[in-house]
């Protein structure tokens, strides 16, 4: 589980200038237009000024952004493709990005393109490019617009992971297979990586083009993890199979919020928080029911004393996450120890308890690991400099 309370925006780039060119009919990728897509990954990447030229119907695009809070605080402005935005390019000199709506790239290699200096650079002849604001406009004045291809290709610099042009169903394809490509790159472990992310990707891959919204998927979660928990009091085999099974459900729906939050711009400092705080509302009802549950199959077993001890656990997890990670500005070290010890992982182990028959085993092991995570987070804070 990664925690990003930033809400997907990147810092901003001083001075940093972008063109984003929307054609009249722009295909929808992951459940987000062409269009949409382009500006929020401009946005994504910190640039603090934003032409958007549109060929279409330029006054509806300039009513959908006055309103949405990823344009706060930016210089930004609509032309029609018919205006003389090149002159406005020219104005204002500096330095300009420009990104043709067709293209789906990712924010770091618009960052790249942003930072680099001296002549024209792009990855491909007709594909974003950056270039001094006079070579722009003199592109432009030749009858040249971002939909096209350049006369002169410029220095060539290497294509990032993500970089696909979208003219045709297979293309959306190829755009949407790199997308969630890039997602596995936010996993921690090998595990992660290839078996729990490749699970929710799937998930993700059709829950994209609905208008579901990260924290409905997390409330989902939550409320699976919660039934799973339930099923726990009762101590037969079928009850603790189907309670271990749905935890598993829960874990892996529960990284589809995160999913779906980048592929469609919808990241949020609260929705990282929703989540946090969803994971121990889960791990509440769970290590509580899972220690009844092996109690009431061994009544003579220390499994309410473990049980106990494991709830203290969970409480004093709440108050060292939200005092250190949730309100505090945590370094990246205690970041990173709380996304690898944090995640939901154990959840195959539980599994796979469950499916044998074996779930008491786990109350052992979960009576001691939920004081070790926040005594870790503890010591990992006290050791840093002051």
């Amino acid at each position: 589980m990664a925690l990003d309370l930033s809400g997907g925006l990147a810092e901003r780039l001083p001075g940093s200038r972008i063109v984003v060119w929307c054609g009249a009919q722009g295909a929808r990728v992951a459940g987000v237009e062409g269009w949409r897509r382009a500006v929020y990954t401009a946005c994504r990447a910190g640039f603090e000024s934003l032409l958007v030229v549109v060929e279409g119907d330029a006054e509806r695009v300039r009513r959908e952004l006055s309103a949405d809070p990823r344009l706060a605080g930016r210089r930004w402005e609509v032309a029609h493709a018919r205006e003389a935005w090149a002159v406005r390019v020219a104005e204002a000199g500096g330095r300009w990005v420009s990104l043709d709506d067709r293209w789906v790239v990712d924010a770091a290699h618009l960052r790249q393109l942003a930072e680099g200096r001296g002549a024209l650079v792009s990855a491909a002849p007709d594909g974003p490019l950056a270039a001094d604001a006079a070579e722009l406009a003199a592109l432009a004045a030749a009858g040249w617009t971002p939909r096209l291809r350049r006369p002169s290709a410029g220095r060539p610099i290497d294509p990032p992971a993500v970089y696909v042009r979208v003219e045709s169903a297979a293309d959306v394809a190829a755009a949407e297979d790199a997308l969630f490509r890039s997602l596995a790159r936010n996993a921690t472990t090998f595990f992660a990586r290839h078996v729990d992310r490749a699970l929710s990707r799937a998930i993700s891959r059709r829950l994209a083009p609905h208008p579901v919204t990260p924290d409905q998927i997390t409330i989902f979660s939550i409320g699976l993890g919660v039934v799973g928990a339930l099923c726990l009091l009762r101590p037969s085999y079928g009850f603790g199979l189907l309670g271990s099974f749905l935890f598993l459900a829960s874990t892996v729906i529960d990284g589809c919020d995160g999913e779906i939050a980048r592929l469609k711009f919808q990241e949020s400092a609260r929705g990282a928080r929703l989540d946090v705080i969803g994971d121990n509302v889960v791990h509440a009802f769970l290590f509580p029911c899972v220690a009844l549950h092996a109690h009431f199959g061994d009544p003579t077993g220390p499994y309410l004393w473990l049980g106990t001890a494991a709830l203290a656990g969970v409480l004093v997890t709440w108050a060292v996450v939200y005092a250190l990670i949730v309100r505090g500005r945590p370094s990246g070290r205690l970041l990173g120890f709380f996304e690898l010890f944090g995640n939901r992982e154990f959840a195959y182990l539980f599994f796979v308890l469950g499916l044998i028959g074996k779930l008491h085993w786990f109350v052992w092991g979960m009576a001691v690991g939920l004081w070790v995570f926040p005594l870790g987070l503890v010591v990992l804070r006290w050791l840093e400099p002051r």
